[in-house]
């Protein structure tokens, strides 16, 4: 028994240095990208006052470099169009609906359809094919009058066949 006990310690101990050592991995790796990533950002800084240097150098007429030149000419090029999609942007966002364009237009030739009068089939205690529905027909129960056919009532659900 004593070898059981001794055996489940170690196992236990074993698995407790084991997600030890994972933490302390998964910290050190965190430290590790958020370094690298302060790193990047300041990268991404560095490049992008670098950009505004040589796009300042461009406007100016200083900027020999045709490779850069052009770069900035592109990236003036993509500026302006940002800036005249934004301003059909606010276009669109101040368009009010033209509820007058959508309104149903009236029709002077519009001839509804022929009515044509209600047909079911023969059932027994009904009115023959063809015949007009009964009117007037009420529950036996509650009184309220019912549809033409009803096989319950609608208002105080009485079976009616």
């Amino acid at each position: 028994m004593s070898d059981f006990v001794e055996s489940a310690k170690n196992f236990v101990n074993s698995a407790v240095g084991r997600a030890s050592w994972e933490a302390q991995k998964q910290m050190r790796v965190r430290s590790k990208q958020s370094e690298i990533d302060k790193l990047q950002e300041q990268r991404t800084q560095l490049l992008n006052e670098l950009a505004q240097s040589a796009i300042q150098l461009y406007q100016q007429g200083r900027l020999t470099d045709p490779g850069l030149s052009r770069f900035c000419a592109s990236i003036m090029e993509l500026d302006h169009d940002v800036s005249d999609r934004n301003a059909q942007l606010q276009e669109i966002k101040k368009e009010n609906y033209p509820a007058e364009q959508f309104a149903p237009t009236p029709t002077s030739s519009y001839a509804p359809p022929p009515v044509t009068p209600y047909a079911q089939p023969a059932q027994p205690g009904m009115p023959p094919t063809g015949a007009a529905p009964q009117q007037g027909v009420r529950c036996p129960n509650c009184g309220n009058e019912l549809r033409p056919g009803a096989l319950y009532c609608r208002s105080c659900g009485a079976k009616l066949r």
